[in-house]
């Protein structure tokens, strides 16, 4: 707009411009406003992915889970070599003691071998009891964390203030969702315990675990029968001392003493 000369008291002066006043942008404003009340609500609820965390402890399961099952095929194949040596034994007449101990001698090779093997799944099983535990712990401070912030909404709402909607069915969901991940994970923690203790059991008692003793047992019933026949119940410790007599001089297990005893009481 051009300016207009005024003429005053004979003196000419030009007519100031009015300031000009720009529009305030309310929308911009508002879109500020939004930006900081969302970035509010995101930083107040904690959700940690799980993606990378659940791969990793997929994998270990699976790991773990592969290696038991190998080792439980080594033992029933040592299992199965006992069986087959002790029906050799009995149905051999010629098989002698010597014989015996020297085959009974790498089996037990196998079984340092297995035992090689259940030290190496109990380093398996230890290391996914360890993601459990850091699973756990990340849960229960998401659940009580989370916890906190719906009860403060629900106060907030008590007393009429003003709260995000959105945020509050968001935590009613989720809260929830967690207590079920934090009992599923503290199963599986003491599922994994459990196999742990297991493996340490099976790494004390190696024999006991990869034995044949069926054969042993039902040769003693018939042998029970036998003696009780001709001597009476008294017949019975004698022949269970016998049986461990033998198992101790000769330096066998007692499944082998047993059927070392049929195989003499047989002959009478």
């Amino acid at each position: 707009m051009p300016k207009r000369i005024i003429i005053k008291g004979g003196e000419i002066t030009e007519e100031k411009e009015a300031p000009v006043i720009e529009p305030v942008k309310t929308e911009e404003k508002t879109e500020d406003v939004k930006s900081i009340k969302t970035a509010i609500e995101e930083v107040s609820i904690v959700k940690t992915p799980l993606l990378e965390e659940d791969r990793e402890i997929s994998e270990t399961e699976i790991d773990v889970e592969t290696a038991f099952e190998e080792l439980k095929k080594k033992i029933e194949e040592i299992k199965t070599r006992e069986k087959v040596t002790q029906q050799k034994f009995r149905d051999q007449p010629d098989m002698s003691v010597a014989i015996l101990k020297k085959i009974l001698q790498k089996w037990d090779l196998l079984r340092e071998e297995v035992r090689k093997s259940i030290t190496e799944v109990i380093d398996k099983c230890r290391r996914l009891k360890t993601m459990y535990e850091a699973k756990f712990s990340r849960l229960e401070e998401e659940l009580y964390f989370n916890q906190i912030e719906l009860d403060t909404l629900r106060e907030l709402e008590e007393r009429g203030e003003p709260i995000s909607i959105s945020k509050k069915e968001e935590l009613e969901k989720m809260v929830p969702e967690l207590v079920k991940e934090l009992a599923k994970t503290d199963e599986k923690h003491k599922e994994i315990d459990a196999k742990i203790e297991e493996l340490k059991r099976m790494n004390n008692n190696i024999y006991e675990v990869t034995a044949y003793k069926e054969l042993a047992v039902k040769l003693f019933e018939e042998m029970a029968t036998i003696v009780q026949e001709r001597r009476g119940e008294e017949a019975l410790p004698a022949l269970r001392a016998q049986i461990d007599s033998i198992a101790q001089r000769e330096g066998i297990p007692r499944e082998y003493a047993t059927i070392y005893v049929y195989k003499k009481l047989l002959k009478k």
